[in-house]
């Protein structure tokens, strides 16, 4: 029996998680984005579906997933995930309670 073991590789060009952060990279358009998308975008980085986010928000689980929608459109970005890492990696630019303190 063998017990050699296998030392880890990078990650190759098209892994998925090389294209996620790949689409994190830079600075996002985030001023397109309305108040609400921003709000909607800073809970997507929490990695809450959009039942919780409806209900955090007060809105109907409808209107969370059009604002997901758009939000992925206005960034050029391919999927929810990668909204959620775009979230994460430049939280000081969607964070509400940031904003209101540079005011």
């Amino acid at each position: 029996m063998s017990t050699a073991t296998t030392t880890p590789t990078a990650c190759s060009v098209t892994c998925s998680c090389q294209l996620v952060l790949r689409a994190a990279a830079g600075t996002p358009p985030i001023e397109e984005l309305t108040d609400r998308e921003r709000e909607v975008l800073a809970l997507l980085g929490g990695g809450i579906p959009n039942r919780t986010l409806a209900r955090r928000l007060g809105i109907a689980e409808r209107t969370a997933k059009a604002h997901v929608a758009h939000i992925i459109e206005k960034l050029g970005l391919n999927t929810r995930l990668e909204a959620a890492v775009v979230a994460a990696v430049h939280h000081e630019l969607i964070c509400p309670e940031r904003q209101s303190a540079a005011l």
